[in-house]
């Protein structure tokens, strides 16, 4: 972050991508999250969001013709968003500090100014695409009603966008099927940054997100859904740590 001495790490991935478990990762290795919501009724350990910051992303969004889902070709931010996003980074305390939320992916052009350090995180299409579908059968009157092929199309506009910001500089990107390294993929997007994992993290608990059908591939329902994750997956599995 320009002029103030504080890292900014940057979580970013589709919805239901496993970025809540990634951040938790992250906060028990060091990163300072702030004031995070750690509880909630589809996440019994918390989304590791700032409620504040969703609801400004949701403005810029609306402002710009879009929402979460429906993102909009361009933001329209004001100065007044960023002195808000300013002051609500100002609740975190410490160095090193860290923000999660899937909107920031399709916000990007609102956090260039702070120069954030950016972990990607993916998810197999199928398995964020049936997510999505439950919670909107769950919550039909706050949750909007796509269909499968939709859910998909949206699957794919936010990790297009992951892979632009990955085509204007490299960082790590974690790939949250590969369940058993996801320790070890966070600690090293971590030393990527050049930051040092501050401790060990017993967050992740496989019995809180389901494992997803081995056959996904199978499931999909559009072809360049596949050509995309195959994009992201070689880059998360040619990812490397840099010395900090």
């Amino acid at each position: 972050m320009p002029g103030t001495g504080r890292t900014l790490i940057a979580v970013l991935g589709m919805h239901r991508s496993g970025t809540s478990a990634i951040a938790g990762m992250l906060q028990e290795m060091g990163v300072e999250l702030g004031p995070v919501s750690e509880r909630n009724r589809f996440n019994p350990r918390g989304n590791r969001e700032i409620v504040q910051l969703n609801r400004l992303h949701d403005r810029v969004l609306e402002r710009s013709g879009g929402s979460w889902s429906r993102p909009p070709e361009r933001m329209r931010a004001r100065p007044w968003d960023r002195w808000s996003r300013n002051r609500i980074l100002r609740t975190i305390e410490g160095e090193t500090i860290g923000v999660k939320d899937p909107r920031m992916l399709i916000c990007m052009d609102f956090w260039r100014d702070l120069d954030p350090l950016p972990i990607g995180v993916i998810r197999n299409p199928v398995a964020v695409r049936d997510s999505l579908e439950r919670r909107a059968h769950e919550r039909p009157r706050k949750h909007p009603q796509l269909s499968g092929v939709e859910w998909e199309a949206l699957w794919r506009t936010y990790n297009r966008a992951l892979l632009s910001e990955l085509r204007r500089e490299p960082f790590p990107v974690i790939d949250f099927d590969r369940r058993a390294e996801l320790d070890e993929q966070a600690r090293a997007a971590l030393r990527f940054h050049g930051v040092e994992p501050a401790g060990e993290s017993a967050f992740f608990d496989p019995g809180l997100a389901a494992a997803g059908d081995s056959d996904w591939r199978k499931q999909v329902l559009e072809p360049a859904t596949l050509d995309l994750w195959n994009q992201l997956a070689a880059l998360s599995e040619g990812a490397a740590a840099r010395p900090g």
